[in-house]
């Protein structure tokens, strides 16, 4: 990046924070305003502790009355109940948001999955990013932002006690917003650098275990762990550099905090002795000072938490931008056998060199096309992009006379089968795996694993159809794996059959039947 546009980023980035809160209360309107109204009672009601201790020091200790004292009580215990309902309340609500939120940003993201908008579609990553959102907004850190409005009241009151204590109050509240202005410019960069290392360590250990066969046989092992080794020890110094820092910060805060109590108890009392003011304002200002700072005390110290809640909620707004809207579909029948491709072009997604280039060819029904070509050449591209899962970089690719990606894959899916370079099952039974998880269609099932010589094997299996696959199920070879995946291609004797590879890690005698 250049120099001359880095004032501009930063600028930018000055804004991420409001435009993050802007973004979440348009979100959820509704659960924003029930979170202000019970923050105004909140805060009203936290006047409840300095108002008592106003009267029992400049009232009841002068006057001795042991009744007003006992009323006096009653109500502030009543009150402080009201209070505690209505914190309950405003965290409840702020709960209630983030499963808000899911509902609005979980179908957009799996839309934007299934439109393999990106080169790699990031649906994990899209996930963390909106747990890492209802995280934050469940442990009630946000609430501080909620809280920050009426600081300004209560330095207000401060003034009102006496102009010196206000002025105090003013200062103080400047100080600690520029320490965690000072916060944020200091960890953004070490955050975030840790933020993608560790994803990069995750996400290399992932696919290491996924391959644990070869990775033993080839005694790769060690190798592999001192590479994770070096990424996880960048990853961890990146994140102590920001916990440093993020501690040094928040510390400097909290002692700028127990500072301005003093200062605030200091002056006070010798207010009190100048007779400015009561000596019951010497407690009220210590706690009216204290509640004025809380928020941002807060906010400094659940910075780190706040950021990578803000920087997701940036990537997941900026990535969904275009799937605002839900679907909508008129389901279309059973098309014709008849696939036509017209001057087709592909090339892979993010790549403006042609993978293959544009041809025009014809496959009607009872047809059988084999593709043949050397490793690279576009043989699975082509295959994902007749599946409708890429787009064509030119031309069109009709589906009986229907224009395959302008088809919704919801509705398209049903008539075309299948079968990728390496079969992944999705967690469930085998039923629903090849069923495509749909509902009360076991005949069919039954169906497409009998036509392929698949309905043997998975009845030895453990729970025969009911088998659990995935986490707590049973580990399938990968023999077995693709005859699965082959009958969820052939279910509901789809129109189109695309089988990329489909005898692979088979035996002959079943690759032959």
């Amino acid at each position: 990046m250049s120099k001359v546009a880095a004032p501009d980023v930063e600028h930018h980035k000055s804004f991420e924070t409001i435009r993050w809160l802007f973004g979440f209360a348009t979100s959820v309107p509704k659960h924003v305003l029930g979170i202000l109204s019970f923050s105004l009672a909140v805060n009203l009601l936290l006047l409840v502790s300095p108002l008592y201790m106003l009267q029992v020091y400049d009232r009841i200790l002068s006057s001795g009355s042991l009744d007003t004292l006992v009323w006096l009580s009653a109500i502030a215990i009543f009150l402080l109940g009201i209070y505690s309902a209505a914190e309950a309340g405003r965290r409840r609500v702020l709960s209630l948001a983030g499963d808000k939120l899911e509902t609005i940003f979980a179908p957009r993201i799996f839309r934007r999955f299934e439109s393999g908008s990106d080169t790699q579609p990031a649906l994990a990553g899209d996930v963390a990013n909106l747990s890492r959102i209802q995280n934050l907004l469940q442990n009630g850190a946000m609430l501080a932002f909620f809280d920050l409005p009426f600081t300004p009241f209560f330095i207000g009151l401060l003034f009102l006690l006496d102009p010196i204590l206000g002025f105090i109050g003013v200062v103080g509240g400047i100080v600690v917003f520029i320490v965690a202005l000072v916060s944020e410019l200091a960890t953004r960069g070490t955050g975030k650098r840790a933020a993608i290392a560790t994803s990069q360590a995750q996400t290399f250990i992932t696919g290491v275990s996924r391959q644990r066969s070869a990775v033993v046989a080839m005694g790769l092992t060690q190798r592999l762990f001192g590479k994770w080794r070096e990424t996880r020890d960048y990853a961890n110094a990146q994140t102590l550099a920001a916990a440093k820092g993020d501690g040094t910060f928040s510390a400097m805060a909290r002692a700028l905090r127990q500072i301005l109590q003093v200062l605030i108890l200091g002056v006070g009392a010798a207010l009190a002795l100048s007779q400015q003011i009561s000596p019951g304002g010497i407690v009220a200002g210590s706690v009216i000072m204290s509640r004025a700072l809380a928020p941002i005390d807060q906010i400094v110290g659940a910075w780190r938490t706040l950021v990578m809640a803000r920087t997701s909620w940036t990537e997941l707004s900026e990535r969904l931008e275009k799937h605002q809207t839900a679907e909508t579909y008129t389901p279309l029948p059973k098309p014709e056998t008849h696939l036509k491709m017209d001057r087709v072009g592909i090339a892979i997604p993010g790549s403006t060199i042609p993978l293959v280039r544009p041809f025009t060819y014809d496959i009607t029904g009872n047809s059988m096309v084999a593709i043949v070509g050397a490793n690279g050449s576009g043989k699975t591209t082509l295959l994902q992009t007749l599946a409708g899962a890429w787009p064509t970089d030119s031309g069109s690719i009709t589906l009986g006379g229907r224009s395959l990606h302008d088809w919704s894959s919801n509705d398209r899916g049903q008539y075309i089968g299948y079968v990728p370079q390496g079969v992944e099952l999705s967690p469930g039974t085998v039923t629903e795996n090849i069923s495509r998880f749909s509902k009360e269609r076991l005949e069919e099932v039954f169906a497409a694993t009998r036509s392929i010589a698949a309905h043997e094997m998975i009845m030895n299996l453990p729970q025969g159809y009911d088998t659990l696959i995935g986490p707590g199920g049973v580990h399938l070879s990968a023999g077995q794996r693709q005859l699965i995946g082959l009958a969820r291609a052939f279910f509901a004797d789809p129109v189109l059959l695309l089988l990329d590879e489909p005898t692979a890690n088979l035996d002959r005698e079943t690759a032959r039947t």
